[in-house]
């Protein structure tokens, strides 16, 4: 029953946390972002477009 839902895999496990991860550090940077003043963030969400766009 645990292998058809895949959990038993190691990677595939591993995998899924790796996803989990990234979502929940984009929730918190965008958290932080809020709670920051105008001007900083501006310039972490310039940052980050800058960044996603050099990693495409």
């Amino acid at each position: 029953k645990v292998n058809s839902h895949g959990l038993a895999d190691p990677s595939r496990l591993q995998e899924a946390r790796a996803r989990w991860l990234g979502e929940h550090a984009v929730q918190e940077s965008k958290l932080a972002r809020i709670s920051r003043p105008g001007k900083v963030a501006g310039g972490t969400s310039e940052l980050a477009r800058r960044t996603c766009d050099a990693g495409k």
